[in-house]
């Protein structure tokens, strides 16, 4: 694996670690990020007062954190979650004399209302809020759900701790005991997500480039944990320490500029993205977050697997179903064609349902 990773730097991996270590942050700002309710339990390590779990009786808090906490399987002797939760579902602090949470929610941060779902019978999320923030790291997106009622409109401005909502249960499978709030803060990945759906889904999207579908969620509860530790800390450098999983070599169309993602994401890019090469080589996290693309000269005529952790169980079960095999080698499944075709936003234009 270290040589795997030695190379991927030769590749040209490291114009943004020296603009990063000579503090040409790009107008990066201080991430300032608080919490949406008055639950801190998180901050001061009780997890079972802050998490939600999935089941009040016989689960863990940490089913209720963010990562690959749920469905525990014992594939060839090895003990796999196979399930991955990409947000933190946070505990109410209080009820009424009915037993409903009147916890208020806030945003985490200064930004902008960029879309309301207001029906809870239109996503799994239920009624949800999405902000835009902006750090200088590009659009950052944090996402609230399963709201019992909103309280703000799309276009709004918002400040750190503005109410957004109300906590409640809205949304597939959920019910007035498990009641919480679903947080997210992520990226996303294609302005284009309509097109994306409508192409691969071959149905309407109601929620535009704010379906869930299209925001990727980093890991919040750590973020939070290495904020109180360090205030100051630079978000891009805690982005690139993240372990890269796998990596996918697309192809480059001859005469084409920077991916539009890499251009929202000046952080992700790593060489001269204004140069020709053949191809683009993108490294994920295991959650498929994007962590890095480079400009490649290695000629490939679909998208492909470069580089995989190598594991003794079916990569399936360890990338959300994007990527299959086992050991060094991996390819990937459909689902990973269509990841990777919204990530590159590599699908027809202007499709109409």
């Amino acid at each position: 694996m270290e040589r795997e990773e030695e190379e991927f730097v030769r590749r040209g991996w490291l114009l943004v670690g020296l603009w990063l270590g000579l503090g040409l942050t790009v107008g990066a700002q201080r991430v300032s990020l608080q919490l949406p309710t008055k639950n801190d339990g998180l901050l001061r390590g009780d997890l079972k007062a802050f998490y939600m779990p999935t089941d009040l009786k016989s689960r863990p808090p940490e089913s209720g954190s963010w990562g690959f906490v749920r469905n525990r399987r014992e594939i060839g002797g090895e003990e796999v979650y196979t399930r991955f939760h990409e947000g933190l579902d946070i505990r109410p602090m209080a009820r009424d004399e009915r037993g409903l949470p009147v916890d208020t929610v806030g945003a985490i941060a200064n930004g902008r209302v960029a879309y309301v779902n207001g029906d809870s019978r239109a996503s799994n999320y239920g009624k949800y809020v999405v902000v835009e923030h902006d750090f200088g790291y590009g659009p950052m997106f944090s996402l609230y759900a399963h709201l019992a009622s909103t309280a703000v409109k799309a276009g709004t401005s918002v400040r750190a701790g503005t109410v957004l909502g109300k906590m409640g249960s809205t949304g597939r499978g959920l019910n007035n005991a498990r009641a919480h709030l679903h947080l997210e803060l992520g990226i996303q990945y294609s302005e284009r997500f309509d097109d994306w759906h409508l192409h691969y889904l071959r149905a309407g999207n109601r929620h535009g480039n704010w379906n869930g579908i299209n925001l990727n969620g980093m890991n919040l509860g750590e973020l939070y944990l290495q904020l109180q530790k360090d205030p100051k800390m630079s978000l891009a450098r805690w982005i690139h320490a993240l372990p890269q999983h796998y990596r996918v070599v697309v192809p480059r169309k001859a005469g084409s500029g920077p991916l539009a993602v890499a251009k929202r994401y000046w952080w992700a890019k790593f060489g001269n993205h204004n140069t020709p090469s053949e191809s683009w080589e993108m490294a994920f996290t295991r959650s498929g977050f994007l962590v890095g693309i480079a400009p490649s000269n290695r000629k490939v005529n679909k998208p492909t697997v470069t580089y995989v952790r190598a594991s003794r169980v079916d990569h399936r079960h360890k990338t959300i179903g994007r990527l299959t095999g086992t050991g060094s080698a991996a390819s990937l499944t459909s689902s990973g064609e269509r990841f990777i075709a919204l990530v590159t936003d590599d699908f027809p234009r202007g499709l109409t349902p």
